[in-house]
């Protein structure tokens, strides 16, 4: 493969784990052996979980894994082998390659042999910053926050208070057989509570999170109060809420359920590697209009703040803004160096691992469908004479192949003759991504980053969603 050089020589870096020269004698025994390609690629987890219930402290647990993954690719497949005795990966190497050989062999005739598409070279650090170190910051000073949280919730329904707390240091170091040596670290700090209520026989739970992309400031500049008043109250109006209608019927989302649906039902059929495997209802739409005009839909990793935020993604390229729809037009799959050279495009730094010890993957990062024209919620509600208002998501599932989809709302209202009526509980909505897609008639101006959450796909890596409070003037509500 043809690969264009940005820096030579091999960067001198402090504070890393790999020694330089041995993962270079680890890489080029690599190729002597026979790999067209190899990597080794280690990630440091400096983390802290905390638990508490009623203010009372369950667990604190500070610690720290360190995991190395090397990959070879020889004859067309993969080798891998993790570790976490990296200092020995050198031994590693012969069979790690013997390994590749043998799926090589094995691979049918009709299944293309893997090959990755040509990337810039780089040989430097990338660190973000943070204005409060998760790794500096005092137990007692986490335990505050999250005791200001309980303390907040008083209704005498609320039963109990579980918070929860994780904060993690991400340090990279990706080694190549192509020059690449880079070094890159950045912070991710959640805080999350369960709110259980109870009102005779009547038992409901109520989710909330706060957190993203940076240090325990995340935290600090949270209107934690605030947060847990409308926690208390959601839970309390959802145990006299009433069961919610049935049948087709006009839907406004939330920017968490907005998220949700744009993570869950387009983005996963946007990633090439399931493209690639035949299981995506977006398979040779690229070009082609999917959606309402008015739909245009990001994944931005470096979008700061964002729980899925990263400065560079698993194989080692800068992250970028990926636009996937342009006024309903699919213009971008999410790919990886693999799926970019399988389908003739430019990588996109869609590559995620969970830690060292997982290889990378095609994933999301910060999910988001751009604003609207609608100034407000009264505004997307006042043509409305009978609907549903879901916010939030208690989960789903999505068949990515067949392109349906069915969620859970956390909490909804009735829609009559466009004002917000009656709570109703146990509100789902299910569909079909590209009828729902074209049903998109309403979004709000604002596109905010909806709640912290997490993705898995074998793995699971943190992401982040959101939009515009968004309506679609016919869904299937059960």
């Amino acid at each position: 493969m043809v690969i264009s050089s940005e820096h030579n020589g091999r960067a001198d870096f402090s504070n890393r784990y790999l020694d330089s020269r041995k993962i270079a004698k680890a890489i080029d025994l690599a190729i002597d052996e026979g790999a067209q390609y190899a990597e080794a690629r280690l990630v440091a987890l400096t983390e802290t979980d905390i638990k508490m219930k009623d203010g009372q402290i369950e667990s604190a647990v500070p610690g720290q894994q360190v995991g190395l993954t090397l990959r070879v690719l020889v004859d067309g497949s993969w080798g891998i082998h993790s570790t976490t005795d990296f200092h020995q990966i050198h031994e590693q190497v012969p069979s790690t390659v013997k390994l590749a050989k043998a799926v090589a062999n094995r691979r049918a005739s009709n299944v293309p042999p893997i090959d990755l598409a040509e990337v810039p070279i780089y040989q430097d650090e990338v660190h973000w910053q943070t204005k409060k170190d998760v790794r500096t910051t005092e137990l007692d000073e986490k335990l505050g926050y999250m005791r200001e949280f309980t303390s907040s919730v008083h209704h005498h329904s609320i039963q109990s208070v579980k918070c929860g707390w994780m904060d993690e240091h991400i340090h990279t170091e990706l080694v190549t057989s192509e020059g690449m040596d880079r070094v890159w670290s950045f912070q991710r700090t959640l805080m999350h509570a369960t709110l259980e209520g109870r009102s005779g026989t009547n038992v409901m739970s109520y989710r909330t999170r706060v957190g993203g992309e940076g240090g325990v400031e995340i935290i600090e500049k949270a209107d934690l109060d605030a947060l847990a008043t409308k926690a208390e109250k959601s839970t309390v109006r959802l145990l006299n809420a009433s069961s919610a209608p049935s049948g087709k019927m006009p839907l406004v989302a939330d920017p968490d359920l907005t998220g949700v649906y744009i993570h869950e039902a387009l983005g996963h059929p946007c990633e090439a590697d399931l493209v690639a495997a035949g299981d995506s209802c977006l398979d040779g739409k690229l070009g082609q209009k999917i959606g309402s005009d008015i739909v245009t839909v990001v994944d931005d990793p470096t979008l700061r703040g964002g729980y899925g935020a990263f400065p560079i993604d698993d194989e080692g390229l800068n992250t970028r803004e990926k636009l996937l729809i342009k006024n309903g037009v699919l213009t971008e799959y999410l790919n990886h160096r693999e799926t970019a050279y399988h389908f003739g495009i430019e990588p996109n730094a869609g590559a995620r691992a969970q830690d060292g010890l997982h290889h990378p993957m095609v994933r999301m990062s910060n999910t988001i469908i751009q604003g609207g024209t609608h100034k407000d919620l009264d505004d997307l509600l006042a043509d409305i004479q009978f609907g549903v208002y879901a916010c939030g998501s208690r989960g789903g599932q999505v068949d990515t192949g067949r392109g349906s989809f069915q969620f859970s709302a956390q909490e909804s209202w009735l829609i009559e003759n466009g004002e917000l009526t009656t709570p109703l509980k146990d509100v789902s909505v299910s569909g079909m991504t590209l009828e729902i897609l074209n049903n998109v008639d309403g979004l709000t101006k604002d596109a905010t980053i909806a709640s912290p959450g997490f993705c898995g796909k074998g793995q699971t890596v943190p992401v982040g969603d959101g939009g515009p409070l968004m309506r679609i003037k016919e869904a299937l509500v059960g």
